[in-house]
């Protein structure tokens, strides 16, 4: 379980309430993970405000769908596979509409405010405006190396480095073998080095 993760066995009273009609078990669910999701799917998505629409209809999808959810596994693992997958799916939705309007492919990303998705904190006031510059410069690499990754790696690194889920975790979110997310992790760390070579290495582990 991830460290600071609510106990298995309350979010699967939580979820037997929330599918029998209980609102407020269902709120408390969304409130003790909306913060997470919101998290990964501005990283997934490179879009605050994309990430705030992909978990509301995270959320939606996860409520529609709690008859289905079999108590033993993990909550947590089972929404953040929705999310992921609501995710993709919209990815695929926009890659297809600028394919048929004929717009470059190219990954958007926010304006500096999307560093906080990625648990950065702000500079600190006394930090020289070079040091700061060269930090978001870095920082912004990291993200649109990221964006570049194919999306099942980059799903993979995410949930792993920065969100901190253990392989077995992973391996239940994405519907994997735990070698499949073994492998595809070390593959995204492979081609994010790759896309990221000329970086200082000094520079990216403060990303």
């Amino acid at each position: 379980m991830v460290a600071g993760a609510p106990g298995k066995a309350e979010d699967e009273a939580l979820v037997a309430k929330a599918a029998q009609g209980d609102a407020e078990a269902f709120e408390t669910l969304v409130l003790r993970y909306q913060d997470r999701v919101y998290s990964l799917l501005c990283r997934l998505s490179g879009s605050e405000e994309d990430a705030e629409d992909l978990a509301q209809e995270t959320f939606m999808k996860a409520y529609r769908a709690l008859g289905s959810f079999r108590q033993g596994s993990q909550f947590y693992t089972w929404l953040f596979r929705i999310a992921v997958n609501t995710s993709y799916s919209r990815g695929r939705q926009v890659q297809r509409r600028r394919k048929h309007e004929g717009v470059s492919l190219d990954a958007q990303h926010g304006d500096g405010e999307d560093g906080r998705a990625l648990g950065e904190t702000a500079a600190a006031p006394a930090e020289a405006p070079e040091a700061r510059m060269e930090k978001e410069h870095v920082r912004q690499r990291v993200r649109d190396g990221i964006a570049q990754l194919d999306s099942d790696y980059r799903a993979v690194l995410l949930l792993r480095d920065m969100d901190g889920l253990d392989y077995d975790a992973i391996a239940e979110t994405l519907e994997i073998t735990r070698a499949a997310v073994k492998s595809r992790l070390h593959r995204a760390r492979l081609e994010l080095a790759r896309i990221l070579k000329d970086l200082k290495p000094e520079g990216s582990a403060n990303v």
